[in-house]
Parts: C-alpha cells; sequence; structure tokens
C-alpha cells in the first residue's frame, strides 16, 4: 500500500479547490427544502478510495488513522458547515455552508486564506454512514465514507 499516493490525491483535490470555487447565493430557509436534516451530525472519514486509469486505491479507517489523516464535517441544522482536515498539511478548519439537492450535496468553504470554494458531491446516507462521490475533470473518480459520530 502506497501512502504517499493517498496523499498525493488528496494534496491534488485541495489544490484544486480555489478552481472550484463559483459565486452562489445564499439559501435564507436553511430547514426547508434544500437542506436533507439528516446530514446534521458530526462526520469522520472512515473509508476513502481512488480510481485513475482502471487502479483503484482503497484505505480503511484503520489505515487513515495510522496515517494521522483528518477529515472531519459538523453539520449544522442551520445550514452553516466546518471542515476541518489536515490532508493537505497543517490541520486547518474552513467554515461555511451547505445545501443539497436531489443527491447532490453542495459545500461552500472558506479556506484559511479568506478564499470561498464551491464543492459538489454526490451523496448517500446510509444510516450512519454518509457516502461521497467526486470527479476530478481529469477523471480520477473519488469516494470516501464518514461515520456519524453524534
Amino acid at each position: 500500500m502506497n501512502n504517499s499516493r493517498l496523499v498525493l490525491v488528496v494534496v491534488l483535490c485541495m489544490a484544486l479547490f480555489p478552481i472550484l470555487s463559483v459565486s452562489c447565493s445564499k439559501d435564507n430557509s436553511p430547514t426547508g427544502p434544500g437542506h436533507d436534516l439528516a446530514l446534521v451530525g458530526f462526520w469522520k472519514l472512515t473509508l476513502m478510495s481512488s480510481e485513475d486509469q482502471g487502479e483503484t486505491v482503497t484505505y480503511t479507517e484503520a489505515q487513515l488513522d495510522s496515517m494521522g489523516v483528518v477529515w472531519t464535517y459538523e453539520i449544522e441544522d442551520d445550514g452553516t458547515i466546518e471542515q476541518i482536515t489536515n490532508i493537505s498539511g497543517p490541520l486547518i478548519s474552513m467554515p461555511g455552508t451547505w445545501s443539497t439537492s436531489s443527491n447532490q450535496l453542495t459545500l461552500i468553504l472558506t479556506d484559511p486564506s479568506g478564499e470561498p470554494g464551491t464543492l459538489v458531491y454526490e451523496y448517500e446516507i446510509d444510516g450512519d454512514i454518509l457516502k461521497l462521490e467526486w470527479e476530478l475533470t481529469s477523471g480520477t473518480k473519488y469516494y470516501a465514507e464518514f461515520t456519524k459520530q453524534w
């Protein structure tokens, strides 16, 4: 298992964060349509995989923990969110907002430099597991599972 591959993949994702930035109007009724309240809670990354050119690499919770990977979401019912991660280096917090439409979860997060960026994931909730999928323009596909902590 090549730990540096996961780090490289995640660093690329985080490096693309500013490129994914778009403007968005704020939803003033977060508990109405556009907010799946099943997402409310504290979520911790417990599985991550990537697929590139037919090669799939998967990391379990134990492997992620042994590598010191931190990626959490604290999702509030008022439409706010905080992502905490050390994937691209030191531990950082990115506050923002969230909304849903059909099977898409949209996050508007502010990076430590103050730049907002928009991330869109396909999502599914299966019990206490939040499943996210996304694809980069390069064709690399990602899948992550987050387990609800509370």
